[in-house]
């Protein structure tokens, strides 16, 4: 016989009770949300609908086919969406788009709902109207939230601070009116196009075009893309975004832009890669719209590669043509820091120094002298700098030129120009520079602080081994070109030592020597004739184991006799000992505490002073001679007037005497007696007169 069977007591059947329903439940709701996802979550939408008009803090309406996904990858699909402007802003909705995707992550939302800026994976539109507006004092239609909610961002790190950041932001065709009272921005941009591949001259692919003003900069390109014109894109949420064909031409400021690569984004801060041509009229017009630093130029032409990534723009110049120069280089602008900051390497094979003028306050090789400076017979650039520029960005950039070509025959170039140029906190300064020139060096720094109101400036220059005819060519008497500067010492020895043998060979350089010098000065202003019209410190100038020109020589002394020998002759070098220039400069006025030229033949001195605030000089030259001449006319000459219309003279009194002197003698003793006044001894010493008396070295007494 079978046993019977025992039910389960009524605690174990309540149990699986539960469980069956509690399966059911959630077979249930897999169900349900099974059949939401497939379905598109129809329920959902009006709740949606309403919290994102909660959240924007503007209506958000949702029309025709609304299709929601939750879960894996959450998205919103919507055949029309339309988001409201404030009334305040002038605006007749923020955005208004067809065919929207709309994707992102709940972290993102969550994080948003705390304060942080929001951040949409996607959107995309096949077509869009947005009009984009910021008012005064910084409030923007596109800071989605209630205003106490809404977090500030710091403008000068990107243009559409407090747009939502979008892993991409992709038209098909639309368009969009952005208008920015804070950053200057007033910009019309029109999408139009379908899917393809971007070819040159092609119909296929995307089409925009971008015209308006950005930043103060008026702009006017057409851009060109394949497959998708993606606008917008947030690195950090989209690194591996898909890049596009693009091509992008036109103007911006004054300047002509050729772009020809690849993108994933076009605005905020781009992401791009490609070939570039670029020219203008100046570097200062481009840059002062982005906020870059550049300096005042004459016309350019750019060609090379760009790219931007991460915020840091990259430029590989392969050549830039600005005025008569001829640069490269290797430059990186760190857009998002703060404050912004230029980095990288500047070369070429030459840079012309009157391509500078317009960034040291002149008016550059091709430009006229202002008319105001002109008809004030003023000399130095009275220009004033942009000193504001300087305070924008930060910048550390390594030069290396192999030529400074100062625009004039009458000077050599520089070679092997390098220096390091720091701009740090509105303080511009060029660190280790140093060149060649003649055999000799230049060593030294400069630095211009716009801090200080005015300006301040200072400057250290050392000069060494310089052979001043081959530098200063213009002193040449002939075209003969100087000696190689590997020769240059040797040819000065050679020169000199047959001078001094009394050899009379043709004068092929008025003066010759070995330059050695020292500056350490300092000035303040706002422009270069400021800053010198203000200079103080010392300026050392000393030349030696040179020549100098006998006919020079004696024209400085106005020895009638040993002039016209001279002139019968021929003129000739005549070994010139040294001649030192020991300047010291007091609020723009440089006056001399020794300056003197001496060779065998004369010595001859100047005192006075050169006034650089009003460009007026009043020096005078007074010679001594070594030798005999049986007619001189030797009187101080004095130089006055000004830098650009200096005036040469003689002091007539002293000149006077020595002919009613003359005339007397002659009258009273005789025609030949009347020379004697006008014959000239000679001095002979055996001081060296280029070192000052205090400094000079104790005489040695002989055995």
């Amino acid at each position: 016989m079978n046993a019977p069977q025992t039910a389960p007591p009524p605690s174990k059947r309540r149990g699986s009770r539960t469980l069956w329903i509690a399966g059911s439940l959630l077979g249930l709701l897999a169900l349900g949300v099974a059949w939401g996802e497939l379905s598109g979550w129809p329920v959902l939408r009006q709740p949606i609908e309403q919290a994102a008009s909660r959240g924007a803090g503007v209506p958000v309406q949702m029309q025709g086919q609304v299709r929601t996904h939750l879960l894996w990858r959450p998205r919103l699909e919507v055949e029309h969406l339309r988001i409201a402007s404030d009334a305040r802003f002038g605006a007749p909705h923020l955005l208004d788009a067809r065919q929207v995707t709309l994707a992102w992550h709940w972290g993102d939302l969550w994080r948003w709902r705390r304060g942080d800026r929001l951040l949409l994976q996607r959107l995309q539109a096949d077509q869009l109207d947005a009009h984009l507006m910021r008012i005064e004092g910084g409030d923007a239609n596109w800071q989605l939230g209630h205003p106490d909610d809404k977090p500030r961002h710091e403008e000068d790190q990107d243009p559409l601070g407090g747009l939502p950041r979008f892993g991409s932001l992709v038209i098909g065709q639309g368009q969009i009116a952005w208008k920015d009272a804070v950053q200057d921005v007033d910009l019309a941009i029109g999408v139009k196009g379908r899917e393809g591949e971007a070819v040159s001259g092609s119909a296929s692919g995307y089409e925009a075009t971008f015209k308006g003003r950005y930043r103060t900069m008026p702009m006017d390109l057409q851009v060109r893309a394949g497959s998708t014109l993606p606008l917008l894109q947030d690195p950090m949420a989209a690194p591996d975004a898909q890049w596009v064909p693009v091509r992008v031409a036109g103007t911006v400021a004054s300047a002509k832009l050729l772009f020809d690569g690849q993108a994933a984004a076009l605005l905020g801060t781009p992401r791009l890669d490609g070939a570039l041509s670029f020219q203008g009229r100046s570097l200062a017009e481009v840059g002062r719209p982005l906020g870059i630093t550049l300096p005042q130029t004459p016309p350019f032409d750019l060609r090379g590669r760009l790219s931007q990534a991460d915020g840091v723009w990259r430029l590989q110049a392969s050549r830039a043509t600005i005025g008569s120069s001829r640069l490269a280089g290797d430059l990186r602008f760190h857009q998002l820091t703060s404050p912004r900051r230029l980095t990288g390497e500047l070369t070429g094979p030459k840079l012309a120094f009157a391509d500078l003028g317009p960034a040291i306050g002149g008016e550059g090789g091709t430009a006229k002298v202002p008319a105001q400076q002109q008809a004030q017979g003023r000399v130095l650039p009275q220009r004033r700098f942009d000193l504001p520029s300087l305070k924008v960005m930060d910048a550390d950039v390594g030069v290396a030129i192999d030529e400074v070509d100062f625009g004039t025959d009458a000077m050599a170039p520089l070679k092997g120009l390098k220096t390091r140029i720091h701009l740090d906190a509105g303080v511009l300064r060029l660190d280790d520079l140093q060149a060649s020139v003649s055999g000799g060096q230049f060593k030294g720094m400069t630095e211009l602080d716009a801090n200080a109101q005015p300006a301040k400036w200072q400057a250290r220059l050392d000069v060494a081994g310089v052979d001043i005819a081959g530098w200063m060519r213009g002193m040449r008497k002939d075209t003969a070109p100087p000696a190689p500067s590997a020769n240059a010492t040797k040819a000065l020895k050679k020169e000199r030592e047959q001078a001094r043998q009394g050899g009379e060979q043709a004068v092929r350089s008025y003066v010759t020597g070995v330059l050695s010098a020292k500056l350490d000065v300092r000035g303040a202003g706002n422009s270069t004739a400021d800053i010198l019209g203000s200079l103080n410190g010392p300026i050392d100038l000393t030349l030696r184991d040179g020549t100098i020109s006998h006919l020079a020589t004696e024209a400085m002394g106005l020895d009638l006799a040993q002039a016209l020998g001279v002139l019968i002759r021929g003129d000739h070098p005549l070994p010139l000992n040294c001649a030192r220039f020991d300047l010291v400069a007091r609020g723009g006025v440089l006056e001399p505490r020794l300056a003197v030229i001496d060779n065998r033949d004369t010595t001859v001195r100047i005192d006075g002073q050169v006034n650089l605030r009003d460009e007026s000089m009043a020096l005078r030259l007074v010679a001594k001679p070594k030798d005999w001449s049986p007619l001189s006319l030797r009187t101080p000459i004095t130089v006055t007037g000004t830098l650009g219309q200096p005036e040469v003279g003689i002091e007539g009194r002293r000149l006077a005497g020595r002919l009613l002197g003359a005339l007397a003698l002659g009258a009273a003793a005789g025609p030949a007696a009347a020379v004697i006044p006008l014959i000239e001894q000679g001095d002979k010493t055996s001081a060296d007169p280029c070192v000052p008396v205090a400094s000079a070295p104790a005489p040695t007494k002989k055995p």
